[in-house]
Formats: structure tokens, sequence, C-alpha cells
């Protein structure tokens, strides 16, 4: 529309011209673009402040893509100086950030010692320049001097600064070679830096997973309960727990799980969210089913399930529960029972379920054909030889279907093949 009334009002034009018999006069040239100005030009036109700073921004682009370093920090003062603290920041971050994307390394060395000389007094700039060279070591494979002067300086580096560039060397835990060096810093953060919260929340995380990518879990619960008592934030905490979980989980080694269980008791003390509270919860349950520490178990069910107590889903696995403490304590009658009472319940999955244990879904079959097994077991503890017969026909059902349903190299279909030899009527 705005296309036609523009064709529609030069058509109209022509048309007076050409009734007049005077010709149209032509438009003016558009004004130059500010940032188009040679700086000369600039400073005689008597610019506002604003639109001063614009014009030498863009040249100080324009110079240092051209490859002009002396040229460009000719300016680079006066762009920091008509500019605010944290406008000034960005330009002169932005401008080392480039020379190290590019690997523009030794421009970038005449460039830190002109900011150190240049800006002596601007504290913000003089802590710029040294995460800029700690991110220059990083880039070139010197992580243990980048590492060392990280510590050195760190007195002199703001939170976030420290934050900022510790993150940035902790992404380099993807090599092996550098894991020592990493170590090194993060004991130093947690050791030497308290009440720095945004460092320490940089690296909890990270830590944790450092001891996971070398395989050393032993390390988790360890790491996780020192980084709560030296005031990490509990919710960082929490992700690093939930992150580290199923790996634990794995495992299957109950002295780790019954560390994970008092570290989770700690962290959920001290988590307000009650989001944050449930997954933790989560995780602890399926500990405490490890461990056979059924009361802890239906206690954090009702966190798990807190607003669907009500629900079947929480019926069903309360049930579960109910039924390993029965069997537990001595009480088969009843086992037998609630199993039967879950297994009814379980019939009405439409889907496979997920085993944290092995990180695996798994045929609702199989879960049948478990838990009819277990039943035969018990009845076969207790006597009861008729019934148990039964249940171990009915267990052999459930796991030839599953055995259809499950994918092959996977723990359960090795489980279920396990299970029907087991089965098989001599």
């Amino acid at each position: 529309m705005r296309i036609c009334t523009l064709l529609l009002s030069a058509v109209a034009l022509l048309v007076v011209g050409c009734r007049t018999g005077q010709p149209v006069p032509p438009a003016p040239p558009p004004p130059p673009k500010l940032t188009d100005l040679p700086l000369d030009e600039a400073l005689r036109k008597d610019l506002p402040q604003a639109e001063l700073q614009q014009v030498f921004a863009h040249q100080l682009k324009v110079r240092q893509a051209d490859g002009r370093l002396y040229a460009a920090l000719d300016i680079l003062p006066i762009c920091v100086e008509m500019s605010s603290p944290d406008a000034s920041y960005a330009t002169v971050r932005g401008f080392l950030t480039q020379l190290l994307r590019t690997r523009q390394y030794d421009d970038l060395h005449r460039t830190l010692d002109y900011v150190r000389n240049m800006f002596p007094t601007r504290v913000g700039l003089q802590e710029l320049a040294t995460i800029t060279e700690i991110e220059y070591l990083a880039n070139v494979r010197q992580l243990d001097k980048a590492v060392t002067l990280l510590t050195t300086e760190s007195r002199e580096l703001s939170d976030a600064n420290m934050a900022h560039v510790t993150g940035r060397l902790l992404a380099k835990a993807r090599t092996k070679a550098g894991v020592p060096e990493l170590e090194r810093l993060c004991e130093f953060v947690i050791d030497k830096t308290r009440g720095r919260r945004r460092t320490l929340d940089a690296v909890a995380p990270r830590w944790v997973q450092m001891a996971q990518r070398q395989g050393k879990l032993e390390l988790v619960p360890v790491r996780l309960s020192r980084l709560l008592a030296v005031g990490t934030d509990a919710r960082v905490v929490a992700r690093a727990y939930t992150a580290a979980g199923n790996g634990i989980l794995q495992k299957l080694d109950k002295a780790m799980l019954q560390q994970m269980m008092q570290v989770g008791r700690s962290l959920s003390s001290q988590l307000r969210d009650k989001d944050d509270r449930t997954d933790v919860a989560r995780l602890m349950l399926d500990y405490s089913c490890i461990l056979e520490d059924f009361d802890a178990s239906l206690a954090l069910l009702r966190i798990c399930y807190h607003d669907e107590l009500d629900g079947e889903e929480y019926r069903r696995m309360s049930n579960k529960v109910l039924a390993h403490k029965a069997l537990k304590e001595g009480r088969p009658d009843e086992a037998v029972r609630r199993f039967r009472d879950f297994m009814e319940s379980a019939k009405e999955w439409k889907t496979d379920q997920y085993d944290p244990s092995t990180g695996e879904t798994v045929p609702v079959d199989a879960i049948l054909g478990l838990n009819a097994k277990r039943i035969g077991d018990i009845l076969t503890r207790a006597g009861n030889t008729e019934a148990a017969t039964a249940a171990y026909t009915e267990a052999r059902t459930y796991y030839q279907a599953a055995a259809s349903k499950a994918r092959d190299g996977t723990l359960w279909k090795a489980n279920i093949d396990k299970a029907l030899k087991e089965l098989a009527p001599h």
C-alpha cells in the first residue's frame, strides 16, 4: 500500500509539471549518515555528544577491521573518555575480543600494554586486560600459566570478572590434559575465595562433572558435601546433585548411595523451592529403595507426589514400596497381596517404563514378569508349591511377551533371557 501511494504521488508530480510547463525539481540528496562522516568534519559540525560517540565508535571498528591498529589506538582513549564506564568497558572488551577471536596475538599484546599504560586509574579496564590475557593463555594451550595468573591476580578481580574467566577456563575441562590444572583452580576457588558467590557458582557444577568424567564417582558425594559446607547456593548444588544422580545410581555402590542420601538430606533442608526439593527427592527415592530403607522411601514418595497424594501413580508406587517393606519385615502374605495390587495397577501403563538403575526403557511385560517371579519366590519359601508354580508360569508368559519387545544388546534383554532360562519347565 505504501509503495502504491508513493508511485501515485510521483505520477501526480509529473502531471503537475506537464501542465505548468515547469520541470519537476529533483529531490534533495539524503544527508550523509553520521557514521560516514570523517572525524575532522564530525568535530567541525559540533555534533551532540551522543552522535559524536557513534562516529568515533564506528571509526574505531573501521580502523580495526582494516588492520590499522595504531590508527585505532589513536582514537581509543577518546572513545573511552566520552562514554560512561559501562559503555567504555564494552567498547574495549569488543576491541580485545575481536583480536582474540581472529588470533591477532601480536596486536593483542600491544593493545593490552596500551590499555594498562593509558588507563591506569580505570579499575575495570585494568581487570579487563588481566582476564583477556588469561583467556589468551588458555587459547594457546598454556593452561598452567592461565591458572597461575588467575590465582595470583584474583584479589584484584571483581567477583563478576573472576566468575566469567573461571567459567571460560573450566570449559577447557573436556580435554584430559588440562584436568589437573583445572582441579587446582577449583580447589583454589573453594578454599581461598570465600564470599565470591558468582565464582563459586561457576565452579561448583564443573567440579562435580570433572569427577564424573574421570570415572571417579566416589568423589561426587564428597565434593557435593564440600560445596554445601563452603556456602554454595543450594540451588546450584541441587543441579549438580541431580545431574550426577543416575550415574551414581547405576553404580549400585551402597556406601556411595548412603553418602548421596546424607548429602540429599542436607541439601533438601536448604532448598526453598518446592520443585527443587522434588527433583532431589526423586533421586533419593531411588537410592532409598536400593538401600532397602523403605521408611525413607515412603516419606520421599510424599514429597515426590505432594500434589497428587490421591492419584493412581502415588497409590501404585507406595503399594510397591509397602510390599517390599512387608517382605523385609517378615509379612509374606501382605507382600504377595501388595505385589499383586501393584501388578494390576501396572497393567494400565501404555508405554515402556524408564529404569534409572540401567538407563534403559523396560517393557511393561518385563515388569509384570519380574513381580510374578518375585511372588513365586515368596510362595516357594512359604512352602506353597502349587501357588508358586502358578506364579512362575504366569511370570514365564509375561517374560516371553517382553522378549519380543526388548532391544537386543540391552541389560534388560539379557535379564529377560536369563529369567526365561530359569523359568523353563524341567
